[in-house]
C-alpha cells in the first residue's frame, strides 16, 4: 500500500475551522444584540458605548455568546511525544467554544496524525464531554495507538555509479532508520535532504522520487527512494543584480565562488550568508540557474537589495554575579560604507556602574564606575577580494574584584587601552578562516579604594597573535548541528614589553540534535602559557615565579610586580562563560594578592589567613561543559549543564583529580539582541577534588548563597 500523503500535510480537513472573519461577525452580532436588548429607549448613554467599545475590541477572541466553553482538552495514550503538535492541529481548544461537529472531525483528524506517524490502527475509542462549571464543558480523547509500521527495508536506487564515499555521505542523511516507526514526514525530509546532499557532492540537478510500500500484516514497511542524479556539475558564470552604489569588487570576493568550482549548494548558501554580513543589503538571493539539466556548468544568479548603510546603536547592559551587580547604557554608530568601497567605520561607548560588594555581611556596597568604548575599521579586499583588513582601539576603564571581598580589602582599578591590526581571510568552502593581527595592550593601575601598594606599575604587553577557526555550524548565534574549532597562538614579548612568554588557546564546541526541540552541546578547551621564568636572574618581560614562591620569601615589590603581569596574561576559570558553580575565577591556584591584600590584616606572615587569599591565576588550564537545550517557543527555552574545570600552577601540568565539578540549569529569554540567560549552577559534593569533602589549602573557598555551594549568573548569549 504505497503512501500518497503530500510532504507539508499535518492533519486531514484543517479548512473545517471558522475563518476570523466568521468568528468577528458572529460576535458582533451578539453584542449588538445584547446592546439592542438593553433598555436603552432610543438614547445611548456613555457607559453602553464603553461597554460596547470593549466588546467590540474583544470581538477578534471572545466566543459567541450562550455557547458552551471548553475549559480543558485532555489527551490520553499518547506515544508519539509529540502530544504538542497534535494539539496545535485540532480545532478544540481551551477557551474556543464547544461543537460536537467539529470535535467529531478533530477524532479524524487524530486518527490522520497517528496514521502518519505509522500507527495505521490507531482508534479514538472514547471522547467524553464532561459538564463543569456554568456554560463550561471538557473534553476528554482517549487513544489507542495500537502497534506501529515499523520500516524493514531502505532502498536507494540510482546511486550504483556514484563513489562509496558519496554514497556513504547520502546514507548519513537519512533519519528514518531499520525498526523505526514509520513516520511519513520524515520519509518525505529525508528525500529532501538526500537531494541536498547529493546537490551538496556536485549533482546540481538531481532529483529524487520516495515511496513507502506496506504491509498491514505484517506491519512492515520498504522504504524506496529513486535518485536521478543528471549529470555532476560546477559554478558557471556569476550574475550579481541589482547592485548601484556599492563595490562589485567586494561582493565578488564575499562570494568565494569562482567558475569551474564543484556546484555545492552549501557554498551557495555560505555565500549568501557571507555577503549579507556587509549588512548594506535588505535582501540576498543566491540561486543556481536550472534551465539546461544538461548542462554541467551552472550559472549562478546573485540578487541583492540594498539598504541603508548607517545605523545607531543604544542598549542597556547589565550582569549579575555573587557578589556584584553592573549595570550600563550601550551607544555607538556605525557607518558601513565609509568613504565608499563598503568600508566600515564604528564607535561603540558603555559607561557604567557597578555595585560591590552587595552579598558580603558587615561591608557597605560602593558604587565604582566603569567605562568601555571602541572605535574600530575594517577595509575589505584589502589585498585580494577575499581578505579584509581592520583596525580597533579600545579605552576602558574597570575595577579587578571578587567574589570574597571583606572589610578592609583594597579595590584596585585600571585605565585599560588595547590596539590591534590585521587582516583576515577565509580560505575555500570549508569554514576555515584565519586572522592575523599585531596588538598592543596598555594597563595602568589606580585606586577605587585603598593606598597604591610598592610595584604596582604599568604593564604593556606586545605580542603577535595567529588564529585559524573552522566553523561547521549550522547556525553561528544559536546552533542546533556541527562543530566548531578554534586555535589561537600569542608570541609575547619578542622585541619589547613588559611580559615574555608564548600563550596557546585550542578549543572545540560540537551540537547535535535529539529531535524537534531538543539540542545537546559539548564543548572543551585547554589553556597553554610558557612564561620566561625569572628564576635567580631577572630580566626583561620574566613573570610565573610568584606562583611557586611564598609572598613572605620574596621583596614585595617584585612578587606585586609579577602577580600583576599574571593577572593579564594567567588563566582563570568559573563564571557565566566557565565553570557555573563558581563565581568568576574563583577555580584555581588561591594565595597572598599582594596588591589586593586587606589593610587590616597581615598577610605576609608564613601562613596568612583565608581573609588573604585570592585567585592568582595559572599557567595551565582545561574546561569542559556539556549542555542539553530543550527550546520551549520562539521566545524561551531551558538548559541543563555539567561544567568541569582546574587551573594548575606548572606549564603543561594537568590533574584529574580536581574536577571542580558543577552541575544546575538555566532559563533562557530570546530577544533581537540575543538570549538573555539565567544560570543557576551548583557545586557537586565530593566532585571538587575526587574523594574530599573540601578543597585544600591553596585552592581558595568558593563563595556560596544562602549558605549553599551554588553561583547564580545573568548575562547576554549562550554560555558556547
Amino acid at each position: 500500500m504505497p503512501l500518497s500523503t503530500p510532504p507539508n500535510a499535518r492533519f486531514a480537513e484543517l479548512d473545517t475551522r471558522i475563518s476570523p472573519s466568521q468568528a468577528r461577525a458572529r460576535c458582533l452580532k451578539g453584542t449588538l444584540t445584547a446592546l439592542l436588548a438593553s433598555r436603552l429607549r432610543g438614547r445611548i448613554s456613555a457607559l453602553a458605548l464603553g461597554f460596547s467599545s470593549v466588546s467590540l475590541l474583544a470581538c477578534g477572541h471572545a466566543p459567541p455568546p450562550g455557547d458552551l466553553i471548553v475549559s480543558a482538552v485532555d489527551i490520553h495514550g499518547d506515544t508519539t511525544g509529540e502530544e504538542s503538535e497534535l494539539r496545535r492541529g485540532i480545532a478544540t481548544h481551551p477557551d474556543g467554544s464547544y461543537d460536537p461537529h467539529t470535535l467529531a472531525k478533530d477524532l479524524t483528524r487524530i486518527q490522520r496524525f497517528y496514521k502518519a506517524r505509522g500507527y495505521y490502527d490507531a482508534n479514538t475509542r472514547a471522547a467524553r464531554v464532561l459538564s463543569g462549571k456554568k456554560d463550561r464543558v471538557s473534553v476528554e480523547i482517549v487513544v489507542e495507538p495500537g502497534e506501529p509500521v515499523r520500516v524493514a527495508r531502505i532502498d536507494l536506487r540510482g546511486l550504483d555509479a556514484l563513489p562509496q564515499k558519496v554514497v556513504e555521505n547520502v546514507r548519513k542523511a537519512l533519519k528514518l532508520k531499520l525498526g523505526a516507526p514509520l513516520d511519513e514526514r520524515l520519509l518525505h525530509e529525508d528525500a529532501r535532504s538526500l537531494e541536498t546532499a547529493l546537490a551538496n557532492s556536485g549533482f546540481a540537478f538531481v532529483r529524487v522520487a520516495e515511496q513507502a510500500k506496506v504491509s498491514l500484516a505484517s506491519k512492515a514497511a520498504t522504504l524506496e527512494y529513486r535518485v536521478t542524479t543528471g549529470p555532476e556539475a560546477v559554478i558557471g558564470e556569476i550574475q550579481i543584480e541589482g547592485l548601484k552604489t556599492f563595490d562589485r569588487r567586494v561582493v565578488y570576493g564575499k562570494l568565494m565562488l569562482d567558475p569551474g568550482m564543484r556546484f555545492s549548494r552549501r557554498a551557495l548558501d555560505r555565500a549568501r550568508r557571507r555577503v549579507s554580513e556587509l549588512g548594506v543589503f535588505s535582501n540576498v538571493e543566491v540561486t543556481p540557474v536550472l534551465d539546461n539539466p544538461g548542462e554541467p556548468r551552472v550559472p549562478i544568479r546573485v540578487v541583492v537589495s540594498e539598504g541603508g548603510t548607517h545605523a545607531v546603536h543604544v542598549g542597556a547592559a547589565l550582569e549579575q554575579d555573587t557578589n556584584r551587580t553592573r549595570v550600563g547604557v550601550r551607544a555607538g554608530w556605525e557607518s558601513r560604507n565609509f568613504l565608499g568601497g563598503l568600508r566600515r567605520l564604528s564607535f561603540d561607548v558603555t559607561p557604567g556602574v557597578t555595585f560591590y560588594p552587595i552579598s558580603t555581611p558587615g561591608a557597605a556596597v560602593r558604587v565604582l564606575p566603569e567605562l568601555e568604548s571602541a572605535l574600530g575599521f575594517e577595509q575589505p579586499a584589502i589585498l585580494d577580494p577575499r581578505t579584509t583588513g581592520y583596525a580597533r582601539s579600545e579605552f576602558n576603564v574597570y575595577p579587578v574584584l571578587y567574589s570574597d571581598y571583606t572589610p578592609g580589602d583594597n579595590i584596585i582599578g585600571f585605565r585599560e587601552l588595547k590596539d590591534v591590526v590585521g587582516a583576515e581571510r577565509p580560505f575555500g568552502q570549508s569554514g576555515l578562516r584565519a586572522r592575523l593581527s599585531y596588538n598592543l595592550e596598555a594597563r595602568y593601575p589606580f585606586m577605587y579604594l585603598g593606598d597604591k601598594p610598592a610595584g604596582l606599575d604599568t604593564v604593556v604587553v606586545l605580542y603577535p597573535e595567529l588564529v585559524a577557526d573552522l566553523d561547521l555550524r549550522d547556525d553561528a548565534i544559536e546552533p542546533r548541528s556541527g562543530a566548531y574549532f578554534q586555535m589561537a597562538t600569542q608570541v609575547a614579548g619578542t622585541l619589547l614589553g613588559d611580559a615574555k612568554d608564548i600563550r596557546l588557546r585550542p578549543e572545540a564546541r560540537l551540537y547535535g540534535k535529539l529531535g524537534a526541540n531538543w539540542t545537546l552541546g559539548w564543548r572543551g578547551g585547554l589553556g597553554l602559557l610558557f612564561p620566561d621564568r625569572c628564576k635567580d636572574s631577572p630580566s626583561r618581560g620574566c613573570y610565573g615565579d610568584s606562583l611557586t614562591k611564598s609572598a613572605s620569601s620574596v621583596d614585595q615589590s617584585a612578587l606585586t610586580r609579577d602577580q600583576q603581569i599574571l593577572l593579564f596574561r594567567g588563566f582563570y576559570s568559573g563564571g557565566a562563560s566557565s565553570n557555573r558553580g563558581y563565581a568568576l575565577n574563583e577555580v584555581g591556584p588561591h594565595g597572598v594578592l599582594g596588591f589586593l591584600a586587606p589593610s587590616n590584616i597581615n598577610c605576609t606572615v608564613a601562613n596568612p589567613p583565608p581573609e588573604c587569599e585570592r585567585p592568582l591565576g595559572g599557567l595551565t588550564l582545561w574546561e569542559l561543559s556539556l549542555e542539553l537545550r530543550l527550546t520551549l517557543s520562539k521566545l524561551a527555552g531551558v538548559v541543563f549543564f555539567v561544567d568541569a574545570s582546574d587551573v594548575t600552577r606548572e606549564a603543561a601540568s594537568f590533574r584529574v583529580n580536581y574536577p571542580h565539578l558543577s552541575t544546575g540549569s538555566g532559563f533562557r529569554l530570546r530577544t533581537p539582541v540575543g538570549a538573555v540567560r539565567f544560570d543557576l549552577g551548583m557545586r557537586v559534593p565530593y566532585m571538587q577534588k575526587v574523594g574530599e569533602p573540601h578543597l585544600p589549602a591553596g585552592e581558595g573557598e568558593p563563595s556560596t548563597i544562602l549558605g549553599m555551594p551554588i553561583a547564580l549568573h545573568f548575562g547576554l548569549g549562550e554560555a558556547f
